[in-house]
């Protein structure tokens, strides 16, 4: 398996990382705001992509009755999203992990959130004894910004499905390092773009990754209207980073027009969509034969 970025990647950004994403409260600059605006106005000027995916993608491809199935993460450190997943939608959250600091601060997540911390399970997703002991053990499997660190992206997938209980729910989601956000990352951030898998950020590429699996395809497509989120830059260019935070109180002017003008729907392109997403079905061996 080709990966385009190592571990010690991982190790130190999860090294730098605050012990617990969720303990951690916010800044008095955020709770002055939430004070301010009132939560009805802040919901609304929060994050355009995350109300899409929470409130439109999920509830629509979801199972009607989540309570108590067990929905894991692959790669999921700091632990926030399997957090939110489970309280959002009553589902037992596992998460896999690889490096030693993301384990541990998703176990302080979970902790924190009153979870099993061993259902955070340590394990290199491509091992055969990790593959043998999930084989078909998940009802919902979700994997996002995983896939595209590798080049062999087909095995990567596979290995998703082979987690999947019958009839269970795959959620796949990359970012879109393409039109927009690729001119923004080639001139600011380059060192970023050989640790992702380029290619298959254009949809048909994308969905040729789950064509002949044992899927029916529920959605696959770009994803989000648009987001200053993916402006990345190193920590050294200082002006450039500047710029990206005052983009980012630009984009909660953005978030809210989008909300008023578009609802759960979104308005989704090559060019400005911040992600892709594919919603897959996993197939009972009966459906298979038909």
């Amino acid at each position: 398996m080709s990966r385009l970025t190592d571990k010690n990647y991982w190790e130190e950004l999860y090294q730098a990382s605050p012990s617990s994403v969720r303990a951690s409260p916010d800044s008095a600059g955020k709770r002055w705001l939430k004070k301010l605006i009132g939560p009805r106005l802040m919901d609304l000027i929060s994050a355009y992509d995350d109300h899409l995916l929470w409130q439109g993608v999920f509830p629509r491809y979801l199972p009607s009755d989540t309570k108590g199935l067990s929905a894991v993460e692959i790669g999921s450190a700091p632990g926030e999203f399997m957090v939110r997943f489970a309280e959002a939608f009553g589902t037992r959250p596992f998460g896999v992990e690889y490096t030693r600091h993301g384990t541990e601060l998703n176990r302080q997540t979970f902790v924190a959130a009153g979870l099993d911390p061993q259902n955070v399970i340590e394990a290199d997703f491509f091992s055969d004894e990790f593959l043998e002991a999930n084989r078909e053990r998940f009802d919902i499997v979700i994997s996002r910004g995983f896939i595209e660190h590798f080049d062999d992206v087909e095995a990567v997938v596979e290995r998703h499905v082979a987690l999947l209980r019958p009839e269970g729910t795959l959620f796949v989601l990359i970012p879109n390092l393409r039109g927009t956000y690729g001119w923004w990352t080639r001139l600011f951030n380059p060192g970023q773009l050989p640790l992702h898998n380029l290619g298959i950020m254009r949809v048909s590429r994308f969905r040729e990754l789950f064509k002949g699996l044992p899927l029916e395809s529920l959605r696959c497509s770009y994803f989000g209207t648009f987001s200053f989120w993916l402006f990345t830059a190193p920590p050294e260019a200082r002006w450039a980073n500047r710029a990206i935070r005052i983009l980012h109180l630009v984009q909660r002017g953005l978030n809210l027009a989008f909300r008023l003008l578009f609802g759960s729907r979104g308005c989704e392109n090559s060019l400005f969509s911040p992600n892709l997403c594919s919603s897959e079905g996993s197939l009972t061996d009966e459906a298979q034969l038909t």
